[in-house]
């Protein structure tokens, strides 16, 4: 189990030796020394469009060429062209709307042929799931189709059987309604599946015990047994489980150099191990999606809804302390707990103990409502859940294998008054190469109007990186668009500004104020600065910094490995009559807030 307190982190800070010292350098503008090689580069990794509106920066801001425009374009549309005959050969429709919804954007549809439209490409995508029993694939494919064609009658019946057979109650009740929209009669199977929820001794039976070996380790010079125990659950019935990523992170983790063996302990086998391997994993979200030998007796039914609600009843399965078969219940005790890198988690009261990460968290219906990932230990009945509706969005990848990555545009943000604002750009990432600058307010992404963090975080999910996206935004008063391709966002994306750019410049997305230099160094060392700018629930707002305070910068460390930033100033607020006194500052590094 992980611990997310800020206190944890804060005592870490004080006894962890492994700390560096930024370089202070500052980054600025990279200078494209061959557009011509970071376009080959681009579109060895299958980002051509990047490499399209890198062309396109090259050319606003008039830099010297070094490069023929239409032979570079030309290679860039030729790789585009490849890459959509395979999607379409292989119907794979995720690359297929990815292409044409960036062709959409730049007006240049014309690059390719195609023989199939995009819903042609989707329904054959869930014809092949459906052949080659990815059921559950199948299936969110198929809801989607709902929504945006008419399927026939027929094919509403078989995918309303294919839902009470994989007991996806959550995707039946959505084609239920499209029944009664047609007026169409509801077969008895469809209601008893829908308001006869399984005993909850069936569904035990969908859960395992996820168990990782990782050899012996010394303690106190005594070799010890090194385990690792969670839990998980049953998706697919071709023994497909959720888990978390940290019970199996030893697997798949280039940074460890150790043994590793994975298995899972069924419910109602005592000693018997069955070796599981890890298919995909999302360190973001703290998921991965794992592979057995083994027909599962029972699957669970993910849902996507939103609709619990503080104090509302759910329940808890795992193996807490190795302890199998253990359901323990609780209410929502609250919502929209900003602990992760993106979206957000529910807080529980159900007994959480090390053992039950990545077991179901369901609701009175049986549908898993979330996923347990994490417990205080300092304080009882305070536990968090992933909601399912995030991980829903991220299955697909998962399945298809590796490391998650998700989509940015690179870009820091604050939110005030039913908007969201950008207060830093990750030096050279989509939002700083389009142009947009500190203070511009994002209204709208490819149309859908944006108010939240959240809201802009969960649309960018569902978009491939390297998709063009058009941003509408107000700088100054006036409305604007621009078009940016989504950069790749990996686990520890704030990385490459840590090192790349200045301490002074970092001060603002990590601790929320604005700070320029003041008067020089000052008589017992350290630089002087002045606030000039503080956003309001920020760190730098909680300890009551306000603009025109001077400070002086005494210390700057960062640890990348254990992921917190530690900063030591003394302050002389006019709020306490100018006062000095020195402050140690402590933040995570992943801010949640990064777009």
């Amino acid at each position: 189990m992980r611990n997310i307190l800020i206190i944890f982190i804060v005592l870490l800070c004080l006894v962890s030796c492994r700390t560096t010292q930024n370089n202070q350098n500052n980054f600025g503008a990279v200078r494209i020394t061959s557009l011509s090689a970071n376009v080959n580069n681009m579109l060895r990794n299958n980002a051509p469009f990047a490499a399209y509106m890198t062309i396109l920066e090259q050319e606003r801001t008039r830099g010297v060429i070094d490069y023929d425009p239409e032979e570079l374009r030309q290679r860039i549309f030729d790789h585009i062209r490849e890459l959509y005959r395979v999607a379409e050969e292989e119907s794979d429709f995720y690359i297929a709307k990815y292409i044409v919804s960036s062709l959409e954007r730049i007006n240049r549809l014309d690059i390719i042929t195609p023989q199939k439209t995009l819903n042609e490409i989707l329904l054959n995508n869930i014809k092949q799931d459906y052949e080659k029993q990815n059921y559950f694939l199948a299936m969110r494919n198929f809801i989607r189709y709902m929504q945006i064609a008419s399927p026939s009658n027929e094919l509403l019946i078989k995918y309303a059987d294919l839902a009470v057979a994989i007991n996806n109650i959550f995707y039946l009740y959505m084609i239920i309604e499209e029944f009664n929209r047609r007026k169409m009669p509801v077969a008895q199977k469809y209601i008893d599946a829908i308001t006869t929820p399984d005993p909850m001794h069936e569904m035990i039976k969908g859960t395992v015990t996820v168990w990782v070996n990782r050899g012996i380790r010394l303690r106190h010079g005594m070799g010890v047994p090194d385990r690792v125990i969670g839990s998980g659950f049953f998706i697919d019935p071709r023994g497909y489980l959720i888990t978390n990523y940290h019970v199996i992170q030893s697997e798949v983790n280039p940074e460890y150099r150790g043994f590793s063996r994975l298995y899972i302990r069924l419910s109602d086998t005592i000693g018997t191990r069955i070796p599981a391997r890890v298919v995909g994993w999302d360190p973001i979200f703290d998921i991965a999606l794992l592979k057995t030998e083994y027909i599962p007796e029972y699957i669970f039914s993910l849902s996507k809804t939103r609709s619990f609600q503080i104090g509302d009843r759910i329940y808890a399965i795992g193996s807490p302390g190795g302890l199998v078969n253990t359901l323990t219940s609780g209410i929502v005790s609250a919502r929209s707990r900003r602990f992760l890198q993106i979206g957000d988690a529910m807080q529980v009261d159900v007994p959480i103990n090390p053992g039950n990460s990545g077991g179901p968290l369901l609701n009175t219906n049986g549908e898993v409502v979330g996923v347990v990932f994490a417990g205080i230990a300092q304080f009882e009945g305070v536990n968090f859940a992933i909601p399912s509706h995030w991980i829903t969005n991220i299955v697909p990848a998962l399945y298809r294998g590796g490391q998650v990555t998700h989509s940015m545009i690179g870009a820091v943000m604050h939110e005030r008054n039913a908007a969201i604002e950008i207060m830093y750009n990750l030096p050279r990432e989509a939002a700083d190469r389009a142009g947009l600058r500190r203070g511009d307010i994002i209204r709208s992404i490819n149309g859908v109007r944006v108010s939240t963090v959240l809201e802009a975080q969960e649309l960018l999910m569902s978009l491939r990186h390297d998709t063009i996206i058009d941003i509408e935004y107000i700088r100054e008063g006036q409305t604007n668009n621009v078009l940016l391709a989504l950069s790749s966002r990996g686990p520890r994306a704030f990385d490459a500004a840590m090192r790349r750019d200045s301490t002074r410049n970092l001060i603002l997305p990590l601790f929320g104020m604005e700070i320029e230099p003041f008067g020089g160094s000052s008589l017992f060392g350290g630089e002087r600065f002045i606030v000039r700018y503080v956003y309001r629930g920020s760190i730098a707002d909680e300890i009551g910094l306000t603009v025109n305070d001077p400070l002086v910068l005494r210390g700057w460390r960062y640890n990348l490995q254990d992921r917190f930033v530690v900063m030591r100033i003394d302050v002389r607020k006019r709020t306490t009559g100018f006062m000095e006194r020195t402050v140690h500052l402590v933040t995570s590094i992943d801010s949640n807030n990064l777009l």
